[in-house]
């Protein structure tokens, strides 16, 4: 049988990746939104330029997800949580 404090740092690591997977997926999901509303709309226009924008910056936000999740598995693995949550 594990130790209470495995099992829950297990629940912890578990949560902290299918964030990470959901976020990304639901910026995946709405720059695929975006470049079909763009495919739409006049490619010189300024909804089109706005939308690119939005896309950009939609996705360029992606690689800090997971390097925010590995910074999260890494304090979920030394036990800062349980350290802190004694005080």
């Amino acid at each position: 049988m594990k130790p209470a404090n495995t099992e829950s740092q297990a629940r912890r690591r578990k949560n902290a990746i299918l964030g990470a997977a959901s976020s990304t997926l639901m910026r995946l999901t709405m720059a695929v939104l975006a470049l079909w509303l763009r495919a739409g709309a006049d490619p010189a226009g300024l909804t089109s330029k706005l939308l690119l924008i939005v896309l950009v910056l939609d996705l360029g936000s992606i690689p800090f997800i997971w390097i925010s999740l590995k910074t999260r598995l890494k304090e979920i693995q030394g036990g800062e949580e349980d350290a802190a949550a004694q005080y």
